[in-house]
Parts: C-alpha cells; structure tokens; sequence
C-alpha cells in the first residue's frame, strides 16, 4: 500500500502541474485571439521611420515599455517595411511569429516528458506574446535550434543584442570549457551594440514600472542574484548548464515580462558535448 502511495504522488503532481500549465495556456491563448493588438511590431516600425528619416533611433516613448531599445542592426531591418502599408506588414509578421512559435513547441514536445511541460507552457506564451508583434518567438527559436551548433555564438549576440541578458548564455559555454565561443558571442555582441551606446539607447527607458525586474528593485539585489546564477552555472551538472545559464538570463532581463521565462526552454536543448550521465 505504501509503494503504491509513493507511485501515486508522482502522477498526482504530474496531474496539477498539467493542469496548471494548460489553465495558464488557455488564457494566454484566450487573450491573444480577443485582441491583436501588435504593439511592439508598431515600435519597430516607428523606430525604422526615425531612422529611415534621419530622426533620433532612441527615444523615451510615452510609456517607457514602449520605447525602442534594440540594437540599430534590428531598425534597419524593418527600414525597407516602413514603405508597406501596415496591414500588410501586419499579416506577414504574425504569420511568422506563428510560423515560429509554432517550431519552438514542435521541437520541445519532442524531447521528453521535460520537453512535453517546457511545450505546454512556452507555446501559449510565446503565441500571446505574438499577438503583441514582439520578436521573443523567434528568438527562442534561434536559440533553441543554434545554440549547440557552430552559428551559437552569433545566436547568443544576436539575443544579446536585442534584450540584453542572453548574453549571460555564454557562461554555459564557458562552463563545459569553450572559451573561444563565449568570446566569439562577446565579440559579436559588442560590434553589435557598441553603436546603440553612441546614439543614445541609455535614453530609451530599457526599465519599466509596466514590467519591474530586479534591477528596478535593487541594484544591489540584482547584481548577487547574477553572480550567483553565473557561478550555479559552473557548478551545476553539465547537462543542467545551460538551463542554470538560460534561467539567470531572465532574472537578469532588465525589464522581466512573463513571456520572457520562455528563455528557459533553451535548456532543454540537447547538448551533444554531454552525455545524459554527465
């Protein structure tokens, strides 16, 4: 009887933690398809418009979660958008936001029973965040997909270069000893921002009372909490390194939306310099 009370536990917890997951999916989902308001894709596209007219590329908006704080690279993408009519930009965009969304659960659901909960949980964030026009789906998804391949290091910058903290994935590679790939990423994301700091992105409002973080609430706090998550890196199992790596990324994010722990499904990427033993 108390075998089959300890086997019972498990699939109980199993039962709630499924549910909560599906609950919570639901009403991401609900809200999304009652109102798509695309939001941050209109940031972008008013960003490339002050760039594209040689206007300042940084400015505080009315509300500072509405202002453009990514790298110049990522407006002068979005110039050649600027010359479309806004429905159009507005259909392809979550077209592809979908598209990837889409590939960032197909891929979790596929790598185990850890995988099947990252899924339920990342893919109704990720698609509510969509509604909202944000780049977070493909950005998972470049991470999710590159990461342990030769292009990592340009993901890695890349995110970096538009939120900041997924910088700190290169302690992951510097943990399993990769050294020339976490430098590579910090070389990358350096060109990469270098010239956001000369054309004023400190001003851009990066913190929002809209979406408090740590840093909002103590510098202090926030500089242990980092540390701390970097040295967790190191000295968790490898398998678990990129995990640890990824989850201190979101607590570093300088403005922490509840979409933004879909970082965390980085982890749950194979590592193929790691044995399941490691």
């Amino acid at each position: 009887m108390i075998d089959g009370d300890r086997r019972l536990l498990p699939r109980a917890a199993q039962i709630v933690l499924l549910a909560v997951l599906i609950g919570i999916g639901v009403s991401h989902v609900v809200f999304a398809i009652r109102d798509w308001p695309l939001g941050d894709m209109d940031v972008y596209l008013a960003a490339a418009t002050r760039l594209r007219d040689g206007d300042s590329l940084y400015i505080a908006g009315d509300v500072a979660v509405n202002s453009f704080w990514y790298a110049p690279w990522y407006a002068i993408l979005w110039v050649p958008l600027t010359y479309l009519p806004r429905d159009v930009v507005a259909v392809g965009w979550s077209g592809v936001l979908l598209a990837a969304t889409a590939a960032v659960v197909v891929l979790l659901w596929t790598r185990g029973p850890r995988g099947v909960a990252l899924a339920l949980f990342t893919g109704p964030a990720l698609f509510a965040v969509s509604a909202g026009g944000n780049v977070q789906s493909l950005m998972v998804l470049a991470l999710l997909v590159g990461f342990h391949r030769r292009w990592g290091p340009a993901a890695v910058a890349f995110a970096a270069s538009m939120k900041f903290a997924p910088i700190l994935l290169v302690a992951a590679y510097a943990a399993r000893g990769e050294w020339v790939r976490a430098g590579i990423s910090l070389a990358i994301a350096a060109v990469l921002l270098v010239p956001a700091w000369f054309m004023g992105i400190t001003g851009a409002g990066v913190r929002s009372e809209a979406a408090p973080s740590l840093l909002g609430v103590s510098p202090v706090l926030f500089a242990v909490t980092v540390l701390i998550g970097v040295v967790a890196t190191f000295l968790v199992p490898p398998r678990h390194a990129v995990l640890a790596a990824a989850a201190t990324s979101v607590l570093a994010l300088p403005r922490l939306f509840v979409y933004d722990v879909t970082l965390v499904a980085i982890g749950a990427a194979k590592d193929p310099a790691v044995s399941d033993e490691a």
